[in-house]
Protein backbone atom coordinates (compact mmCIF):
# COMPACT_ATOMS: atom_id res chain seq x y z
CA UNK A 1 0.00 0.00 0.00
CA UNK A 2 1.78 3.23 -1.57
CA UNK A 3 0.65 6.85 0.61
CA UNK A 4 -0.43 8.74 -1.74
CA UNK A 5 0.05 12.60 -1.24
CA UNK A 6 -3.94 13.18 -0.53
CA UNK A 7 -2.80 11.00 2.93
CA UNK A 8 -0.46 12.74 4.34
CA UNK A 9 -1.23 14.59 7.67
CA UNK A 10 -1.13 18.27 7.45
CA UNK A 11 -0.27 20.66 9.68
CA UNK A 12 -3.49 21.95 11.54
CA UNK A 13 -2.97 25.26 11.17
CA UNK A 14 -2.15 25.42 7.59
CA UNK A 15 1.43 26.50 7.76
CA UNK A 16 4.87 24.61 7.30
CA UNK A 17 5.72 22.22 10.10
CA UNK A 18 8.75 22.55 11.20
CA UNK A 19 11.18 19.35 10.75
CA UNK A 20 12.37 17.70 14.27
CA UNK A 21 15.67 18.39 15.76
CA UNK A 22 17.76 14.98 15.94
CA UNK A 23 17.13 15.15 19.70
CA UNK A 24 13.24 14.49 19.17
CA UNK A 25 14.24 11.73 16.29
CA UNK A 26 16.47 9.71 18.73
CA UNK A 27 13.49 9.83 21.59
CA UNK A 28 11.19 8.82 18.85
CA UNK A 29 13.31 6.12 17.94
CA UNK A 30 13.47 5.03 21.51
CA UNK A 31 9.39 5.18 21.67
CA UNK A 32 9.99 8.42 23.77
CA UNK A 33 6.63 10.60 22.44
CA UNK A 34 6.83 14.16 22.52
CA UNK A 35 4.48 16.00 25.06
CA UNK A 36 2.66 17.77 22.34
CA UNK A 37 -0.94 16.83 21.69
CA UNK A 38 -0.14 17.76 18.31
CA UNK A 39 2.67 15.34 17.48
CA UNK A 40 4.81 15.54 14.25
CA UNK A 41 4.01 13.19 11.31
CA UNK A 42 7.57 12.91 10.89
CA UNK A 43 8.48 11.63 14.66
CA UNK A 44 5.07 9.45 13.83
CA UNK A 45 7.11 7.54 10.73
CA UNK A 46 10.29 7.96 12.55
CA UNK A 47 8.71 5.48 15.59
CA UNK A 48 7.20 3.23 12.89
CA UNK A 49 10.66 2.56 10.83
CA UNK A 50 12.17 1.91 14.61
CA UNK A 51 9.71 -0.48 15.12
CA UNK A 52 9.87 -1.96 11.74
CA UNK A 53 13.63 -2.30 11.88
CA UNK A 54 13.36 -4.22 15.39
CA UNK A 55 10.28 -6.30 14.16
CA UNK A 56 13.26 -7.59 11.40
CA UNK A 57 16.21 -8.19 13.92
CA UNK A 58 13.63 -10.50 15.54
CA UNK A 59 12.10 -12.35 12.84
CA UNK A 60 14.37 -12.36 9.79
CA UNK A 61 11.83 -14.39 7.62
CA UNK A 62 9.56 -11.20 7.46
CA UNK A 63 12.65 -8.95 5.84
CA UNK A 64 11.16 -8.74 2.39
CA UNK A 65 7.95 -7.65 3.72
CA UNK A 66 8.84 -5.71 6.20
CA UNK A 67 11.48 -3.43 3.77
CA UNK A 68 8.71 -3.20 1.39
CA UNK A 69 6.53 -1.34 4.38
CA UNK A 70 10.15 0.68 5.52
CA UNK A 71 10.02 1.44 2.08
CA UNK A 72 6.57 2.81 1.58
CA UNK A 73 7.31 5.17 4.86
CA UNK A 74 10.11 6.63 3.01
CA UNK A 75 7.93 7.48 0.08
CA UNK A 76 6.03 9.00 2.22
CA UNK A 77 8.45 11.24 4.80
CA UNK A 78 9.52 12.46 0.71
CA UNK A 79 6.06 13.63 -0.58
CA UNK A 80 5.11 14.84 3.15
CA UNK A 81 8.35 17.16 2.26
CA UNK A 82 7.65 17.91 -0.98
CA UNK A 83 4.17 18.99 -0.27
CA UNK A 84 5.12 20.73 3.07
CA UNK A 85 8.09 22.92 1.27
CA UNK A 86 7.63 24.79 -1.41
CA UNK A 87 10.18 24.96 -4.41
CA UNK A 88 12.46 28.18 -2.92
CA UNK A 89 16.22 27.82 -3.44
CA UNK A 90 16.28 28.22 0.29
CA UNK A 91 14.87 24.55 0.43
CA UNK A 92 16.39 22.81 -2.89
CA UNK A 93 18.33 21.12 0.24
CA UNK A 94 15.63 19.01 1.59
CA UNK A 95 14.83 17.75 -2.17
CA UNK A 96 18.12 17.14 -3.11
CA UNK A 97 18.63 13.99 -0.84
CA UNK A 98 16.01 12.01 0.87
CA UNK A 99 14.82 12.97 4.38
CA UNK A 100 13.17 9.63 4.30
CA UNK A 101 16.07 7.36 3.67
CA UNK A 102 18.03 9.28 6.07
CA UNK A 103 15.28 9.10 8.90
CA UNK A 104 15.41 5.42 7.98
CA UNK A 105 19.18 4.88 7.95
CA UNK A 106 18.88 6.27 11.79
CA UNK A 107 16.33 4.18 12.77
CA UNK A 108 18.30 1.51 12.43
CA UNK A 109 21.65 2.71 13.41
CA UNK A 110 19.29 3.82 16.81
CA UNK A 111 18.21 0.13 17.28
CA UNK A 112 21.48 -1.37 16.81
CA UNK A 113 23.21 0.55 18.83
CA UNK A 114 20.47 0.02 21.39
CA UNK A 115 20.51 -4.07 20.93
CA UNK A 116 24.23 -3.53 21.34
CA UNK A 117 24.07 -1.68 24.28
CA UNK A 118 21.83 -4.26 26.15
CA UNK A 119 22.77 -7.35 25.06
CA UNK A 120 26.79 -6.63 25.16
CA UNK A 121 29.12 -8.32 27.73
CA UNK A 122 30.56 -5.02 28.51
CA UNK A 123 28.96 -1.30 28.05
CA UNK A 124 32.94 -0.73 26.94
CA UNK A 125 32.76 -3.22 24.01
CA UNK A 126 33.99 -1.06 21.23
CA UNK A 127 31.07 -2.12 19.17
CA UNK A 128 28.73 -0.44 21.22
CA UNK A 129 30.58 2.77 20.74
CA UNK A 130 31.32 2.65 17.33
CA UNK A 131 27.54 1.73 16.96
CA UNK A 132 26.27 4.69 19.48
CA UNK A 133 29.01 6.60 17.12
CA UNK A 134 27.61 5.83 13.73
CA UNK A 135 23.90 7.27 15.18
CA UNK A 136 25.92 10.33 16.32
CA UNK A 137 27.32 10.66 12.54
CA UNK A 138 23.74 10.09 11.71
CA UNK A 139 22.40 12.63 13.79
CA UNK A 140 25.10 15.39 12.22
CA UNK A 141 24.06 14.59 8.59
CA UNK A 142 20.43 15.09 10.40
CA UNK A 143 20.99 18.37 11.43
CA UNK A 144 23.21 19.57 8.43
CA UNK A 145 20.48 18.77 6.50
CA UNK A 146 17.82 19.89 7.42
CA UNK A 147 19.59 23.63 8.37
CA UNK A 148 20.82 23.60 4.72
CA UNK A 149 24.59 23.13 6.60
CA UNK A 150 27.28 21.77 4.27
CA UNK A 151 29.54 19.09 5.42
CA UNK A 152 33.09 19.48 4.70
CA UNK A 153 34.18 16.18 3.61
CA UNK A 154 37.51 16.70 1.48
CA UNK A 155 39.84 18.75 3.32
CA UNK A 156 41.10 21.27 1.52
CA UNK A 157 45.12 20.61 0.02
CA UNK A 158 47.72 22.85 2.02
CA UNK A 159 49.63 25.29 -0.79
CA UNK A 160 53.42 23.93 -0.71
Amino acid sequence: MFVRNQHLPRHPRGGIRPLPDQRELVAAFGGHSSDSDDEHPLLTWAVTLATLHRQRHTDPLAAAGIDCRRAELVAAIDAWVVDQFPRKRSTDHLRAESLGATVDRMAAAHVHASHLLHTAEKVSDARVHAAWYRLALLADEWTDLITGGVRETVRSRRPA
